[in-house]
């Protein structure tokens, strides 16, 4: 029988990037992060800030929602959208030139 490893957080933590950009501007947050590259380097940088979690799963059984695996309680739910907020601002600090030369400035 063969198994599937499946990262319960990541689906939550791309959610919540969409929930909290959506209080942002568009530009240039938005649009920013719209660019694959960046939302990557989002994604991975909040990963690496926040505790993940895991199920092993049959191939058969693995085609299931991994949301429905594993709900969060508050406190890791506030912390994971302080950790976007900040997550958002430090990679477009830290990729603020490459930003400037792929989104045009209002």
């Amino acid at each position: 029988m063969s198994h599937t490893l499946i990262n319960l957080t990541l689906p939550i933590v791309i959610q919540e990037i969409e929930n909290v950009l959506d209080e942002y501007p568009e530009h240039p947050y938005q649009l920013a992060f719209s660019i694959h590259e960046l939302r990557q380097k989002l994604i991975a940088h909040i990963l690496s800030h926040v505790p993940n979690r895991y199920v092993v799963e049959e191939v058969q059984k693995s085609s299931s929602d991994p949301k429905l695996h594993y709900f969060s309680p508050l406190k890791e739910r506030l912390h994971l959208e302080t950790v976007v907020h900040g997550s958002i601002l430090h990679i477009l600090r830290e990729n603020a030139d490459w930003v400037s030369r792929h989104i045009p400035h209002i």
